[in-house]
């Protein structure tokens, strides 16, 4: 029984991440599409640059 629940527990997290996942990308998409066009950068790491140092072609940036 435990084991079901944590499986069952561990598939609606899962499903969370791949939700969280596709918003991210489309927020980078959105605001700052040139980031994922270079090689290695994926939405994680744009979304990291973006609240690094700010959305680029904003004053200050």
């Amino acid at each position: 029984m435990t084991l079901g629940l944590l499986a069952r527990r561990i598939g609606q997290l899962s499903e969370e991440v791949q939700d969280l996942e596709g918003r991210l990308t489309r927020l980078v998409e959105r605001h700052a599409p040139q980031l994922l066009a270079v090689v290695g950068i994926g939405p994680d790491t744009a979304v990291t640059l973006l609240i690094t140092v700010g959305e680029p072609g904003t004053p200050g940036h």
